[in-house]
């Protein structure tokens, strides 16, 4: 996803889109600061990894920055792991409501 000079998110690759299977637990493509816990963790998963990335992206436009961070891959895998991000209501952006801050929290769920 990247946003317009007019300020809109527009989709713009399929190019690692796969066919979801029961038995998916060596399907990883993606990047990992925006990678699920199980999807991290190698483990079948829903398309419900997919919420999680949105509600990573919707983070990163809400803060200007990821959620989970780190040097590698090891490190953002880590960082998820060990974290719930939770956004508080005195942490919203001014401008921001407390809707979206709700809606980030309930996308970015680590054990949905």
């Amino acid at each position: 996803m990247v946003i317009d000079d007019e300020g809109y998110v527009r989709i713009t690759d399929f190019g690692i889109a796969r066919i979801w299977r029961p038995e998916n637990a060596q399907d990883t493509s993606g990047t990992p600061g925006y990678m699920a816990p199980e999807v991290m963790c190698r483990q079948n998963h829903t398309t419900a990894v997919d919420y999680f990335a949105v509600g990573v992206m919707a983070y990163e436009c809400m803060f200007g920055r990821r959620p989970y961070v780190g040097k590698s891959r090891k490190e953002i895998r880590d960082h998820i792991l060990s974290k719930q991000v939770q956004i508080k209501k005195g942490e919203v952006p001014r401008g921001w409501s407390i809707e979206a801050a709700d809606f980030v929290n309930k996308m970015i769920q680590r054990k949905p």
